[in-house]
Order: C-alpha cells, then sequence, then structure tokens
C-alpha cells in the first residue's frame, strides 16, 4: 500500500484531527495510529506519537478509563407474547353517526394490534356485551 508521509509540521493537526475531531471519537493511542495508517499516512515515530498525544488529551483524562467494573448488570428483558397485554379505552363523543357517538378502542401492547368499534354508549355494558360477542 502506498502512503503519503507527512511533514513533522502537520503531525500536530493530523493527530488532533484523528483523535478529537468528528471523525475521531477519542480512542486510544494505538487505534488512532492504525486510523491513521488506514487513512493513506505515515511518519517513522507514528505509533509513539499517537500514543502521548492519547496521553496528554485532556478529555480522555477527565473521562478516564472505563473497566468493566464500571458496567451496569444486564437485565433480562420481560418476554411477553403477542395478545397477553391489552389497553382498552373509550374515545369520545364524537359528532353522532347512525345512533353511534363513542369508539371502543383496544391496543395490543406487543404487536401494536388496534381493534375500534363504534357503540352508542362509553359504560361497562358496552365492554361486557362485546366480550360476551367475541367468545
Amino acid at each position: 500500500m502506498i502512503r503519503r508521509c507527512v511533514l513533522n509540521e502537520e503531525i500536530p493537526s493530523v493527530l488532533a484531527h484523528v483523535h478529537s475531531y468528528a471523525c475521531g471519537g477519542h480512542f486510544s493511542g494505538q487505534k488512532t495510529a492504525h486510523k491513521i495508517l488506514s487513512c493513506g499516512l505515515f511518519w517513522p515515530t507514528l505509533f509513539k506519537d499517537a500514543f502521548e498525544f492519547a496521553k496528554h488529551c485532556i478529555k480522555c483524562q477527565q473521562l478516564g478509563s472505563i473497566s468493566k467494573r464500571d458496567e451496569m448488570p444486564m437485565n433480562p428483558i420481560l418476554a411477553l407474547d403477542i395478545f397477553d397485554v391489552w389497553g382498552i379505552d373509550f374515545m369520545g363523543p364524537f359528532p353522532n353517526s347512525f345512533g353511534n357517538l363513542y369508539i371502543l378502542v383496544a391496543v395490543d401492547y406487543v404487536s401494536k394490534w388496534v381493534e375500534a368499534i363504534a357503540t352508542k354508549t362509553n359504560d361497562h355494558t358496552v365492554v361486557k356485551r362485546k366480550e360476551v360477542e367475541s367468545k
């Protein structure tokens, strides 16, 4: 692979660009050096300079190194089956349409399936009647 040799005056700006700016990410010196190599640039003391630059980066020093000890434990996600958990509610009153003023809406929380039924009233008797009809 052909690489462009970087002049001594350009080294700090290349390191700052690859380590600190938007394309950077404040990675370690070794990863920064590998990114510089993948960009097609090179100089003899690349790895040493990248290590020193990362070592003296103020943001990296403030953040510190995050170890396994600092990680949050993984919690299992509650597994629900489709149509296990529903949310139901009435909407309305709406303008009269064939004697219906309300809409009974039921939504499955897992699949987001929606059922809507037009009703004349918004009380428990409608819900009980629709439950009996569906069985």
